[in-house]
């Protein structure tokens, strides 16, 4: 009786495969038992590996600290390109210094086939390309207007030398640095004059730089227009760049907040004032018992040091931002008392906010499971799951030392649920495969529609290999 069912049923599966497509995919029969139907998963099995660049870096430090991969489309393949960069810490923390931090720039550039290789002659037109020093931040934009991604760096030299005076402040000024493309790469750029190079924008043809002064410049081929004087005020720890309006974080006197400025003027202003002040060491003058008074904000409800915006992005026409503070790692702060930062451990807090009738209003937003314990620089805007509502990803920094859980490069992903947000559950994704400190992001590596996971080291320690985890599918699916 099996074998004539058996029979049946091959029959069956032959007259169903003759009729071609258009049917649903039958669960497959075989010894008389159906299997359960196949479930596609979330990241393909092999990780893609960019190899460590060691052979490029090594001509500034063995062990630099891996700032930037910054994705782009430098060839016509389908995969991304990228372009690292790496600076180096001082060899004498804390002591004035005036030499360059010694920085390299790596283009990793891939074939058609998912495969990679480091190409520095054909994109910047030299082995060993340096920005000039320590990048702080970036920003992407088409400055040339040529439908290729330009790149502008906030540079500084702050590596750890000392900071505690004007002098020892000065040794910390660089060049700001552009990467304007040309027909087969990058060419490098210093614009302006050296400062303590912090926060960049760039809109249209032109680029915005802030540290202790504002530097603007416009691109009109084939050269540059210092147009700084019409910008005079850029905040050097985050500014904003919407619309006619321009969004600085400031510290005035004992109060910090945002300025919301349109023609040079502050229109707006949400500000929180200080609860008091306390004495506090900085980690580039650790030892060296040089205090700054240092204030305490008080953020839902609790005591942090510092407290001050230090990242935005525009979503629609929300403003998100991040509130980078430190907390102590135990017990209450003192007013007056001295601190160290290696007494405190980061936290950064999302806020939200909005232009209505030319004033910044603060948003209540709910975020379900923020985690306010996981330090990171930097956010993304962006729809990860192609629901058309742009979501947050945090580039968090997986640190050994902190003793929350450690992501291993895997960012924290807040999705937008219809103004709210919720903390994605990424508990069963691939992580760095090194035990190293990492940090990673959300990318589109292989234009399937669906983002993929980007991981690397923060500092190189055994290894500057990079890992990518191609996705099958949408990563809420």
């Amino acid at each position: 009786m099996k074998k004539k069912l058996n029979q049946i049923a091959i029959i069956f599966l032959i007259f169903i495969s003759s009729c071609g497509g258009g049917g649903p995919q039958l669960p497959s029969i075989e010894d008389g038992s159906i299997q359960a139907p196949f479930t596609t998963t979330l990241f393909k099995p092999n990780a893609i590996k960019l190899n460590d660049a060691s052979t490029y870096y090594s001509s500034a430090c063995n062990n630099p600290s891996f700032q930037f991969l910054i994705p782009t489309k430098i060839n016509e393949d389908i995969y991304t390109d990228f372009i690292a960069h790496f600076w180096c810490d001082t060899g004498s923390p804390a002591e004035y210094d005036t030499e360059p931090t010694p920085d390299a720039l790596v283009a990793y550039v891939s074939d058609a086939y998912g495969e990679y290789k480091i190409d520095n002659i054909n994109v910047f037109g030299q082995i060993n390309p340096k920005l000039g020093g320590a990048s702080r931040k970036y920003a992407r934009g088409d400055i040339n207007n040529d439908g290729k991604d330009d790149f502008a760096f906030a540079i500084n030299w702050e590596d750890g030398r000392a900071s505690f005076d004007y002098k020892s402040m000065i040794s910390n000024y660089a060049e700001p640095a552009v990467l304007l493309s040309n027909q087969s790469g990058y060419e490098i750029i210093k614009l302006g004059i050296k400062d303590w190079g912090h926060s960049v924008q760039i809109k249209d043809n032109k680029v915005f730089f802030a540290g202790h002064s504002s530097q603007v410049f416009e691109f009109i081929n084939p050269g540059w227009n210092d147009i700084s004087d019409n910008y005079p005020s850029l905040s050097f720890a985050s500014f904003l760049l919407y619309d006619d309006y321009i969004i600085n974080s400031e510290r005035n006197g004992t109060s910090q907040g945002l300025e919301l400025v349109k023609n040079n003027e502050v229109i707006s202003s949400i500000m929180i004032e200080e609860s008091f002040k306390v004495n506090f060491e900085s980690w580039n003058n650790t030892g060296s018992n040089n205090y700054s008074q240092l204030g305490v904000y008080n953020i839902r409800g609790e005591n942090y040091f510092d407290g001050m915006i230090s990242e935005m992005c525009r979503k629609g026409d929300i403003i998100v931002a991040t509130i980078n503070a430190s907390k102590l790692k135990s017990g209450e702060i003192i007013e007056g008392g001295y601190y160290s930062e290696s007494d405190t451990t980061p936290v950064v807090i999302f806020s939200f906010y909005e232009i209505h009738d030319e004033n910044l209003q603060e948003l209540d937003i709910n975020i379900i499971n923020e985690e306010i314990n996981h330090n990171f620089n930097f956010i993304d805007c962006m729809d990860v799951n192609n629901d058309q509502q742009k979501d947050i990803v945090a580039q968090v920094f997986s640190q050994q030392w902190n003793d929350q859980d450690n992501n291993k490069g895997i960012p924290e992903i807040y999705i937008n649920d219809n103004g709210g947000y919720f903390n994605l559950d990424t508990s069963n994704w691939p992580s760095y495969s090194l035990s190293d400190d990492s940090q990673g992001y959300l990318h589109d590596v292989d234009d399937s529609n669906t983002q993929d996971l980007v991981v690397f080291p923060i500092k190189i320690n055994s290894s500057g290999n990079i890992e990518i985890y191609i996705t099958n599918k949408n990563i809420t699916d």
